[in-house]
């Protein structure tokens, strides 16, 4: 079975703060299909801690477990079934609808894209000097995910 491209694309140049840091973030599947859609904005540095949250369970976690990487609406996420030591079986829920299956992707570059993306954010907000809660945290989990 051919695994499908995955990346985290967070695009910087939308980054606000106020409270909160949001920004534009998307899984992106095989460089063009973005869930849960381009332009889909979100509380990017707690959602980057849940993912990573997840992504840690995974590479512990028995096969068929089935692991979620939620959006701050509730009724979006991505779920991800561990179908092999190596694979995971990615599907994803919108507007409360049942799953719609993406396909199967790496664990290891679901790992590497989810490093890339939360190194880029972390640089791009010590750029901009914005300090927060959140990000610290970010800071502290992203080399939990980095040392595995």
């Amino acid at each position: 079975m051919m695994c499908h491209q995955i990346s985290i694309e967070i695009n910087l140049d939308s980054l606000t703060y106020s409270n909160q840091i949001i920004g534009e973030i998307n899984f992106v599947i095989d460089t063009y299909d973005y869930f849960p859609g381009v332009g889909w904005s979100d509380f990017v540095a707690v959602i980057l801690k849940w993912w990573i949250d997840s992504c840690r369970a995974i590479l512990h976690a028995p096969l068929k477990s089935i692991h979620s990487f939620p959006f701050m609406d509730g009724p979006l996420s991505i779920s991800a079934k561990k179908i092999s030591l190596s694979e995971l079986e990615l599907s994803s829920t919108k507007d409360g609808q049942m799953k719609t299956k993406i396909g199967i992707v790496s664990i290891e570059e679901l790992k590497v894209a989810l490093i890339k993306a939360t190194r880029q954010f972390i640089n791009a907000v010590n750029r901009l000097g914005w300090e927060n809660e959140e990000v610290d945290v970010l800071r502290h989990t992203i080399k939990s995910l980095e040392a595995y």
